[in-house]
């Protein structure tokens, strides 16, 4: 049985997106009982069938390039796996990296978009180091195909997979409050998102709008974060979800949207082709034109709806956390086979 350490910094109860798949990761390995498991967190906390090890209040670079070797070698690991393309630059176990996005697209977005300037001196340092560090990592299992795709063609790796996330515990069809006639958006003031493109075509469409999240705009009725519970909710409850993205390394919105019942009108960009599927309608990205008129004929079309929520169910049920187990345990194999 080999001893795994697992980087999961991002992990907190109130965790979406890639703190929700460091979690639920983390809980479908322990399931397996293939491995000691030890989880490498900010906080103490307690997760079933693991060990954790709280890091403290420590900044995540130095906790990347130096304290993970080190912490490494002080618990005699074997293997060591990360959602970060910053690696140790010498010493610490053989490492599997589990990437969800290009950190060039990134970087760049970053930079257009004007982020703060923390995270435009973190971008410096992947920018310095992630090229390095994947050609270092023993395997690298990426989020989607689509990424994999985009960073081979910049970067040779020997030893790759693709491995999703799978849908959170909780979210599929149930009872929605009733709010009416509505489309359903998860929006940011990040243009990556294109909440703006959400608003203009759901106008044009004739549907009203609902944004979770943290946009700030108008033409739309703004919702602010919502809980897991509100947010289920909201996805039961919609007419249509709309998700005009630019780009995306895994569509976690639209897999739980297809979960809950919610139809799915996305983009064809990047991952969403292969979380979707044939169980959305997919659109130009960055076309007004082509979001409202699948929206209009969504909205309008009862039957239609009815296809594409079934259609949703049997999608997303494909992607289950057992599914991601097991994908991780052949990356852990994998690794540990280099060594």
């Amino acid at each position: 049985m080999a001893r795994v350490g697992f980087d999961g910094l991002m992990i907190s109860p109130q965790g979406k997106g890639h703190a929700r798949s460091e979690l639920h990761a983390v809980e479908a390995l322990a399931a397996r009982s293939e491995h000691e498991l030890v989880v490498f967190v900010r906080e103490p906390m307690e997760i079933d069938g693991v060990k954790t090890a709280p890091i403290g209040a420590r900044l995540t670079a130095d906790w990347e390039l130096r304290g993970v070797a080190r912490e490494s070698a002080r618990r005699h690991l074997d293997v060591f796996v990360s959602l970060s393309e910053r690696l140790p630059l010498a010493g610490g176990p053989p490492v599997v990296v589990w990437l969800f996005e290009s950190p060039v697209h990134r970087i760049r977005a970053n930079r257009e978009s004007g982020a703060a300037l923390r995270h435009r001196a973190s971008d410096l340092l992947t920018a310095t180091l992630w090229r390095r560090s994947l050609r270092r990592a023993a395997h690298v299992a990426f989020g989607s195909e689509a990424t994999r795709d985009e960073v081979v063609a910049d970067l040779e790796l020997e030893s790759t997979s693709v491995v999703y996330p799978g849908v959170p515990p909780g979210f599929g069809p149930g009872a929605a409050p009733d709010r009416g006639t509505y489309a359903f958006h998860l929006g940011s003031n990040d243009p990556r998102d294109d909440t703006a493109l959400a608003v203009e075509a759901c106008r044009r469409a004739g549907v009203r709008l609902l944004v979770a999240g943290g946009w700030s705009g108008t033409g739309a009725e703004a919702l602010g974060r919502v809980s897991d519970e509100e947010l289920r909710g909201l996805y039961r409850g919609a007419t249509v979800y709309v998700d005009p993205t630019r780009y995306e390394g895994f569509g976690y919105g639209v897999l739980e949207a297809m979960a809950c019942g919610a139809p799915v009108v996305a983009s064809r960009v990047t991952s969403i082709p292969e979380v979707v599927g044939d169980a959305g309608v997919l659109c130009t990205p960055g076309s007004v034109e082509s979001f409202a008129e699948a929206i209009a004929r969504v909205a309008g079309d009862a039957g239609l709806r009815a296809q594409l929520r079934a259609r949703g169910a049997e999608r997303a049920g494909r992607f289950t956390w057992e599914a991601t187990g097991a994908g991780l345990s052949d990356a852990i194999a994998a690794a540990l086979r280099s060594n």
